[in-house]
This record gives C-alpha cells, sequence and structure tokens, in this order.
C-alpha cells in the first residue's frame, strides 16, 4: 500500500523507474538512492521545485548546469579559483578554458528545490543538501535529502513513526563541493568578524564622545574576561562576539538601558536583530 503524505506542497503520482531511468541518462547525472525513494512516493511540482515530468528538457539541463554555470562566472571575475587546479592563468579566456574542463570532473548536483541541489555521487543514500545561488556562492544545506524534505513540511506515515533509515547524522564530504562550501564559509566568517570589528570601533567613539575616560573604555577593551583574553578581541569572529557580549553586559550593569546599548553599538535600527545576534540579558 502507498504511503499517505501530508504537506502544503502540490504535489503528483510519484516518478516511475523508467522515467528516472530516462532523466539519468538524457542529463548525464544520478539520483542517489534516497532522492529516488522520495520521488517515487510522490513528486513536488509546486513552485520552485523541477518539475522532472512536465518541464521542458531545456529548463531541466538549465537547472543542472547552473551550479557550474555560476562557478564559471565567479572564475570569469577573478573571484574563484580552486587550488587543486594549479596555478591560475593569467588570461581570462584560458583560465575559463582550464576551469571547464576541471569542472567536467566534478560530481554532478540533482536540482531539488529553487537553489538547492543533492550530489549525485556517491550513488548512496546521505548525500548532503548544497546551497548553490547565481554567483557561484556555494553553501552546505543539511546532511541529507530527507532532512531538507521534513524541514519543507514533507510528513508521510512512515516518517511520522521514524526517521528514514538513510537519514544521515553527519555530513558526507562530497569532492570538490565540499571544500568549495567550506571556502564560502570562510568567507563568511571573515566578513562576519569585520563586520563586528567595525561594530566595536563604533561603539568605542561613542563613548568617547559621551565622555567616557580612555582609561575605562580600555578596561572595557581589554575586558578581564579570561575567555574573552585568551582569543583575543578581533582575533576571530567568536571572540569579538564574546567580547560584545561582555561590553553590552558592562554597560546594563553601569545602568544602561537596553536601547541605550543598542544605540552605542549602532545598532538601533534593528533592535530585535541585535539581541538576537549578541543575546542581551540584563542582570
Amino acid at each position: 500500500m502507498r504511503e499517505t503524505m501530508a504537506t502544503n506542497e502540490a504535489v503528483e503520482e510519484g516518478l516511475s523507474d523508467s522515467e528516472i531511468s530516462r532523466f539519468e541518462s538524457s542529463f548525464n547525472l544520478c539520483f542517489p538512492p534516497d532522492l529516488r525513494s522520495i520521488l517515487q512516493l510522490w513528486l513536488p511540482t509546486s513552485p520552485g521545485f523541477p518539475n522532472w515530468r512536465s518541464s521542458s528538457a531545456q529548463h531541466l539541463q538549465h537547472l543542472r548546469d547552473l551550479p557550474v554555470f555560476s562557478l564559471l562566472r565567479r572564475v570569469s571575475k577573478n573571484k574563484f579559483w580552486h587550488s587543486s587546479w594549479g596555478n591560475r592563468p593569467r588570461d581570462r579566456g584560458t583560465a575559463l578554458d582550464y576551469a571547464r574542463r576541471f569542472l567536467e570532473d566534478v560530481p554532478a548536483l540533482v536540482p531539488i528545490y529553487r537553489h538547492y541541489y543533492i550530489a549525485s555521487y556517491p550513488n548512496l543514500a546521505g548525500n548532503p543538501v548544497f546551497y548553490v545561488d547565481h554567483e557561484g556562492d556555494v553553501r552546505l544545506l543539511c546532511n541529507d535529502v530527507s532532512v531538507f524534505f521534513r524541514g519543507a513540511g514533507f510528513r508521510t506515515d512512515n516518517w511520522e513513526r521514524d526517521e528514514p533509515v538513510w537519514t544521515a547524522t553527519t555530513a558526507r564530504r562530497v569532492k570538490f563541493w565540499s571544500d568549495v562550501a567550506e571556502m564560502s564559509q570562510e568567507r563568511w566568517w571573515s566578513g562576519a568578524a569585520e563586520e563586528l570589528g567595525d561594530c566595536l570601533e563604533g561603539a568605542f567613539c561613542r563613548l568617547r564622545e559621551a565622555g567616557w575616560r580612555e582609561k575605562e573604555i580600555q578596561e572595557m577593551m581589554k575586558g578581564g574576561d579570561d575567555e574573552v583574553e585568551r582569543g583575543g578581541p578581533l582575533q576571530d569572529p567568536e571572540a569579538v562576539a564574546r567580547h560584545v557580549r561582555l561590553l553590552s553586559r558592562k554597560l546594563l550593569r553601569a545602568g544602561w538601558s537596553t536601547d541605550d546599548v543598542a544605540y552605542s553599538l549602532g545598532l538601533e535600527a534593528d533592535r530585535s536583530d541585535y539581541e538576537s545576534r549578541i543575546k542581551i540579558q540584563n542582570p
């Protein structure tokens, strides 16, 4: 008996073995076993989902090729080059030709929803889901496709009782794509550190303008918190975030309101976001 499924998304009858085989052959990819199992239960057809049964071959081919096209766009702008490719040629056209040949050998990504993809290889259940946007930014979203569909609101009778047997507990490494996702994460942390560092500098300027003595400001900067001192202010994003929290607590204990603290850190325009990021708790 077929499983029933509860979701707000539009769905059709699942794909047959012959349909999946045809798509794999036409688009030179492989549906990993867990994605195959899901799509044979039901085929999502809401906007954003690839409609393997009704969409044109040109549209599906575009979705299949989009991650590589996006990375090539970054290569052309001199914003991406993988270390395993060796030295980047100085000529942009030559660099693009090299990158195109290298990318022919990376595992194909199967589109599952908008900018979200699952790796074709290895041909095993439990491959991670990646986010790849039009600018070639690659991020690891979740450990496997069952987590993705559960998060999107898809439920079956069997899933209500137990986690699917293929549910991954850690993210499997996928050739090339895992490396690129980690590179993107490092860029994000670097940007976060710079942003928080600017935030601190702005706060200290406001404290000086408010008449605080330099010694008092420097004491706040040093913190006196062993954890902050070990990490060192502005050494890494986590250390900066810890220092922002410490500074916030000191200002609150000195009688500042949460609004005043938010203003001093230059974040009064969106205090709710500020509070969620550095978790101010009035003692």
